[in-house]
């Protein structure tokens, strides 16, 4: 009876797109979590967990397979900004909603948190899938700042820290975040960093034709690495006309 209404909003949270037909304050939140805590008190908390992390689970999916697909840099980035600002409003929403079946299960009994789910599943989906993309887009932006809206790349940053600072470039985040305090992990974050960096630059090589044992073949790159570098190009030869 509760579940069509309370399954809706979960998909509204999570997809910013949906959010322009039907905003998410046309909901009631007090509403939704009473639904909520009374389903528990019924001994639903189970069926409600699991049918709660199937829908979290099919959203990201196909959201991380749209931006897998996507090949131009310009969609892809936006997209990717627009999901990153709104997981991380969806997961402080989603957890005031579900706050109940968060403490009283979820926590109590599988010894996580909703956020612990909403944070995997969101790098299950949408980070790990885009992880060089996401490494070559801060290089990008570090070497050529004029080729990215920096503001865009402000939000992202934001957004990558209250969700999961794994991905943050500390250089980009001392550089360009000025509101927010330093992560205590700081220097582990630094240690990542380096670990992708080396793993993109592997990748890169593979994408240009190298293979461990084999000769230097040049393939013809249809990624979003090689348009990246043509824009590079593009905005160099500009300066130098001017």
């Amino acid at each position: 009876m509760f579940w069509p209404q309370i399954s809706g909003f979960v998909q509204n949270a999570l997809q910013a797109s949906l959010q322009i037909e039907k905003p998410l304050h046309t909901y009631s939140h007090e509403e939704l979590y009473r639904s909520i805590y009374w389903m528990c008190w019924q001994g639903f908390q189970k069926r409600l967990y699991s049918d709660l992390t199937s829908v979290i689970e099919r959203t990201l999916e196909a959201l991380g397979n749209q931006l897998e697909n996507d090949k131009q840099f310009d969609t892809w980035f936006s997209n990717f900004r627009q999901i990153c600002v709104n997981h991380a409003k969806a997961t402080e929403i989603l957890g005031s909603v579900f706050a109940y079946l968060d403490k009283t299960y979820i926590q109590y009994t599988l010894r996580e948190s909703l956020r612990d789910v909403l944070v995997d599943r969101f790098q299950r989906h949408i980070t790990e899938k885009s992880e060089m993309r996401i490494i070559y887009t801060f290089n990008l932006v570090h070497d050529n700042p004029e080729l990215v809206e920096l503001n865009d790349v402000k939000d992202v940053l934001k957004a990558m820290y209250k969700i999961n600072n794994i991905y943050l470039n500390p250089t980009l985040f001392q550089n360009l975040i000025e509101d927010i305090k330093i992560p205590s992990n700081f220097e582990d974050i630094r240690v990542r960093h380096t670990a992708l960096e080396t793993k993109y630059q592997l990748e890169k090589l593979k994408i240009e034709g190298w293979e461990s044992g084999q000769s230097f073949q040049p393939k013809r790159s249809i990624t979003m690495m090689n348009e990246g570098e043509e824009r590079q190009e593009e905005f160099s030869a500009k300066r130098r006309q001017y």
